[in-house]
């Protein structure tokens, strides 16, 4: 294992762990995405005090304490990551005293993608999203995937397809340029998602779509030339947007999605179904803004 500063991680993916298990499958889902696209990974812990600890300055055998616990953190976390990642990957670590949030998000501006769990020491449940990963979701300067209760790395988990949500809207269109290279990678068929309505129902019939579905195969095109291999499943419905991305998340080992949609409102920065599956997707779920992790 190999300790170098952040600065000189480069591209690689950057993962965020405290010690708790969501991070930790954090990790696990980084290793084989290091392990993908041929990354270095690089883990960060904090060590920073929280403002309620009541300890302004801590003394020097303090520090020292601090910097033990987040070394054993990091140990942990290299096991973890080194589980799936495999030995040809190199796996860099760091110690901060500074606050997590505002670091992950300066160094997201040198990652390839950041990594959080769902929620870290500070959750609640399960089902209580962490202000970190909902901080770096909306900020961060690169791809974020969020990890929650599995981290898709199992052999079953990993057979199923990469589903992603398509409105039409810039940031969606990059979701579904990742998801294609996402699917490409991992040997896997690719579901691509466009819900043209908010009201509820159920799947559109057949004679009712084409408009939609023409639309959405638009979309697809592009990208779908670039990667001829991947098998590809369109699927148009009317429902809550969030509700259906929702239910494909129980059947795939990997969910993408924009930061926010043709649905959001002006000065956003995460749209509602966003946020929505932040809360309730079952598969590692990859949040985009820009442009797509890069080769």
């Amino acid at each position: 294992m190999t300790k170098v500063p952040a600065e000189e991680a480069g591209t690689s993916i950057l993962v965020g762990v405290d010690g708790s298990l969501p991070p930790l499958r954090a990790a696990a889902w980084a290793g084989l995405q290091a392990q993908l696209w041929g990354r270095t990974l690089h883990l960060l812990t904090s060590c920073a005090l929280p403002p309620r600890s009541g300890i302004s300055v801590p003394d020097v055998a303090e520090i020292e304490w601090l910097r033990a616990d987040g070394e054993r953190v990091l140990d942990e976390a290299v096991r973890t990551a080194r589980a799936t990642a495999g030995g040809s990957v190199p796996i860099t670590t760091e110690v901060t005293f500074e606050t997590a949030t505002p670091t992950l998000l300066d160094r997201s501006a040198r990652a390839a993608m950041l990594v959080v769990g769902r929620r870290g020491r500070g959750g609640i449940s399960p089902t209580v999203i962490g202000s970190l990963s909902s901080a770096v979701a909306a900020h961060a300067q690169c791809p974020v995937a969020v990890i929650s209760g599995q981290s898709g790395t199992d052999p079953v988990s990993r057979s199923r397809p990469v589903a992603v949500g398509v409105d039409g809207s810039p940031h969606s269109l990059v979701a579904l340029e990742t998801a294609f290279t996402e699917a490409s990678r991992r040997g896997v068929g690719l579901v691509a998602v466009h819900v043209w309505s908010d009201t509820s129902g159920i799947e559109v019939p057949a004679d009712r779509r084409p408009t939609d579905d023409a639309l959405l195969a638009r979309w697809m095109a592009g990208p779908a030339r670039r990667y001829p291999r991947v098998e590809v499943e369109r699927v148009v419905r009317t429902d809550a947007p969030a509700r259906t991305l929702t239910a494909e998340s129980a059947w795939a080992q990997l969910l993408v999605v924009g930061r926010r949609g043709r649905g959001g409102a002006p000065g956003t920065v995460l749209g509602t179904t966003t946020v929505a599956l932040l809360y309730a997707a079952e598969c590692p779920l990859i949040v985009v803004h820009g442009e797509p992790m890069r080769n």
